[in-house]
């Protein structure tokens, strides 16, 4: 019989307690945005170099505003990497991020048909990696936590799979008992 009780108290998921990301995270993201800005920077001087009307019309705006647009990339890294959180809860995980507009993602664990574990060159180096997490139909990520390091998406990944089966195992079973249904003048008492 279906029932659907109203609940008078919501729970509430800001009592959920986040683990920060790993302790290199934030030297990740940094070395990141350096890897972009510094390549920019290059390209943009052998403009200058080069191009002496760009370079009379740029030169100014160019050494002012770059330099205050990477401080300010910097120090959004900073209050970023610190806003991130991860929780793994029982039945599934939550994912905090966001500096201006917050975002909380809980995928439940049933729902995860995959995981994959990411790691770029830099994250190697590192000790970091990436896990995707990816549900039934989804073609990309529902979920990509990065900045966590190496073992903590390895055991993450391994808890998610254990989760899996026990509900395939209690799935099967269920199954088994419901393909052999009784025959008539059969009870379950034997």
């Amino acid at each position: 019989m279906f029932e659907n009780q109203q609940l008078d108290a919501l729970p509430q998921h800001q009592q959920i307690v986040y683990k920060s990301l790993a302790d290199k995270a934030l030297l990740h993201a940094q070395l990141n945005w350096l890897l972009f800005y510094i390549p920019l920077m290059v390209v943009l001087a052998v403009i200058c170099f080069f191009n002496q009307a760009f370079a009379a019309f740029a030169q100014t705006p160019l050494l002012i505003a770059l330099p205050i647009i990477l401080v300010i990339s910097l120090a959004y890294n900073v209050v970023s990497i610190r806003l991130k959180g991860i929780a793994i809860r029982e039945h599934d995980i939550a994912y905090r991020k966001g500096v201006i507009w917050q975002q909380v993602t809980i995928l439940p664990f049933s729902r995860v048909q995959h995981t994959e574990i990411h790691r770029g060159p830099l994250e190697r180096k590192m000790g970091l990696a990436s896990l995707r997490l990816y549900s039934a139909g989804g073609m990309s990520a529902d979920l990509n936590i990065s900045g966590l390091s190496h073992d903590d998406c390895k055991n993450i990944r391994q808890f998610i799979q254990k989760y899996i089966e026990r509900g395939q195992a209690v799935n099967n079973a269920s199954t088994q008992t419901d393909d052999h249904p009784l025959a008539p003048g059969e009870s379950l008492n034997g």
